[in-house]
């Protein structure tokens, strides 16, 4: 014989319909994520293209190879402070942002690479500025935007702290192509060192639906139990 408390049953409905909408919620989010990584691993495995193909594609464009053909121009270059902690200790150094003319007479900015602060000044590395016409291979990244934490650009040295594309061509008086940054992988004798952006997306949605699955399946138990002891569940002999 079961007889339910009216208030509390329809409390107890309530909370779990939410706690088992919020676990189906997870797992479809779980799958919507498997489909866009699967999506960013098919574009990071893609052979190089031309530049010029790949940017009227917008934003689909990111995280794709590509191959540029143009001629740097190294008075305008912009810093983006970058410190590194991948060789041991902390070093203090800058991602070298740099306007490139295409072939086709378009501009885009890209990341050459990282040097430590002792050379920063493009002088302590001539041999690594190329004057003439090259091609070049890297990777089309997205801009970071500035959060409210991110310190405020020292433009009079061209030292960011965000490598937000859209602000540095607007302070080098710059009109690109696209907001999107050519991130370098080919590097020219005594240039910056190219240094790869991080991809990563939490999957964590699989932990998130089994804690909320898990609250449902407690919040039954709790429940039952509670009626069990209050003497309205008997089981007849």
């Amino acid at each position: 014989m079961f007889r339910p408390l009216p208030g509390l049953t329809v409390t107890a409905l309530i909370a779990l319909a939410i706690l088992l909408t919020l676990g189906t919620w997870q797992v479809q989010r779980r799958a919507e994520k498997h489909l866009l990584l699967d999506q960013i691993a098919a574009r990071q495995a893609a052979p190089p293209a031309p530049i010029e193909i790949l940017l009227p594609t917008g934003d689909y464009a990111a995280l794709r190879k590509a191959i540029a053909v143009g001629q740097f121009d190294h008075a305008r270059e912009a810093y983006v402070f970058a410190a590194r902690t991948d060789r041991g200790p902390t070093q203090p150094g800058f991602k070298i942002i740099t306007p490139f003319t295409l072939f086709s007479g378009d501009t885009i900015l890209v990341d050459r690479g990282w040097v430590s602060s002792a050379h920063r000044d493009p002088q302590t590395r001539l041999q690594g500025q190329p004057p003439e016409q090259i091609e070049i291979e890297g990777v089309l990244q997205r801009p970071a935007m500035p959060s409210a934490f991110t310190p405020q650009p020292e433009w009079t040295h061209r030292i960011v702290y965000a490598r937000d594309s859209v602000a540095i061509a607007k302070a080098l008086g710059l009109t690109l192509k696209s907001p999107l940054i050519f991130e370098a992988i080919s590097r020219k004798p005594g240039g910056p060192e190219p240094l790869a952006s991080t991809t990563t997306i939490p999957d964590n949605h699989l932990g998130y639906a089994i804690t909320w699955y898990g609250l449902a399946l407690a919040l039954i138990v709790i429940y039952l139990r509670f009626h069990f002891i209050q003497g309205r569940i008997k089981f007849r002999p």
